[in-house]
């Protein structure tokens, strides 16, 4: 699914826990897919000069794994922005925000906001 809104293509995936768990890796390389199917609609739909920005449920960048599909995916399409949730309470500290590999990355969940708005 994609939108586009004030010169920009909105994309996203929900994406999954990031792991070396058997289903945890199936479930991931199924959401790297459909946010390129995400990506490749949008782009489809409302042409390449727009800049992408990727939404998610879960990280697609954890402390542990800097260099995710995610990533690569994101990369291809030279995304410049990714905003995600999942991440509460004591979790939110291991939140990973700010630029990576030419990506910006925030926790948008309510509390990692302390409950305001983010002008995006």
């Amino acid at each position: 699914m994609c939108y586009e809104f004030e010169n920009q293509i909105i994309v996203g995936t929900r994406g999954w826990t990031i792991s070396e768990e058997a289903e945890d890796i199936r479930l991931t390389k199924r959401e790297i897919d459909r946010l390129e199917l995400s990506i490749k609609d949008g782009i489809s739909k409302n042409g390449e000069d727009k800049e992408i920005i990727v939404f998610m449920h879960y990280p697609p960048v954890t402390k542990n794994y800097m260099n995710t599909d995610y990533i690569k995916i994101m990369k291809k399409y030279n995304v410049k922005r990714c905003f995600y949730g999942h991440l509460h309470a004591g979790s939110i500290q291991d939140a990973v925000e700010g630029t990576v590999q030419g990506i910006q990355f925030k926790l948008v969940s309510a509390d990692g906001l302390d409950f305001k708005l983010l002008k995006i």
